[in-house]
């Protein structure tokens, strides 16, 4: 059973980690993939989540599909999850909190970022 972080002060479950260069990240509303992607950036991510920078507005509650592709890998990890909360920006962009419904694997997350520390 995966633990949460129990760091004194952290309210995350799961530490974060900062994307690498070249991994990129599509988001779309809904489970269908018809939607259009609304995605600018991955901010951070972890095992059961990801902070993503997007255009157009997306609602606590929203269901979406975020695929992400680690530098080198031909395959992208594709996982739905929901919308925990969303921040309007000054320019009309949004910082939303996306926590998903199955875990990326801790092998993949190597591929897809690296510690916030370093």
């Amino acid at each position: 059973m995966d633990q949460p972080n129990s760091e004194p002060g952290q309210r995350r479950a799961f530490p974060r980690r900062i994307p690498k260069s070249g991994t990129r990240v599509v988001c779309r509303k809904g489970t269908l993939g018809l939607s259009p992607n609304v995605a600018l950036s991955l901010i951070d991510l972890s095992e059961w989540g990801v902070c993503l920078l997007i255009k157009g507005t997306l609602k606590q509650g929203d269901e979406v599909e975020v695929a992400l592709s680690a530098p080198g890998f031909g395959r992208d990890i594709v996982r739905f999850g929901n919308v925990v909360w969303s921040l309007a920006g000054p320019d009309g962009t949004y910082k939303v909190g996306v926590r998903l419904q199955k875990r990326i694997e801790f092998s993949q997350l190597q591929d897809l970022g690296r510690p916030s520390g370093e």
